[in-house]
């Protein structure tokens, strides 16, 4: 049987949170610390959209076990916090990974 949890959720437009590669970052390092399974898990649109965290289209979410985890995205990245209740068996089968490494800009200056 599932076990469903009432969780801490950070939302935020697309891009916003795992835009520039840190929030992927702060995953690895709480995983290498924490465990690998540390409760905390990313959901890019379409799993905003598969998991029912709001019903408007584009946007991010982390969602965590530990509310100062939440917190200090928060305060890092912006966003809103909520709590909704879900199941965890689903949420490590389908956002267990975190985002995905930012796309690779050339910034060297024009010749």
């Amino acid at each position: 049987m599932s076990e469903t949890k009432t969780l801490n959720v950070l939302l935020a437009p697309e891009g916003q949170l795992q835009g520039n590669g840190q929030l992927r970052e702060s995953f690895h390092e709480r995983r290498s610390r924490k465990g690998a399974d540390y409760p905390m898990w990313f959901l890019n649109s379409l799993l905003v959209n598969k998991f029912k965290i709001t019903e408007e289209e584009g946007y991010e979410a982390v969602i965590a076990e530990d509310s100062t985890t939440i917190a200090w995205l928060k305060l890092r990245f912006g966003g809103e916090r909520l709590t909704k209740t879900l199941d965890i068996e689903e949420l490590w089968q389908h956002a267990s990974q975190p985002p995905e490494p930012p796309e690779r800009r050339d910034i060297t200056p024009p010749k």
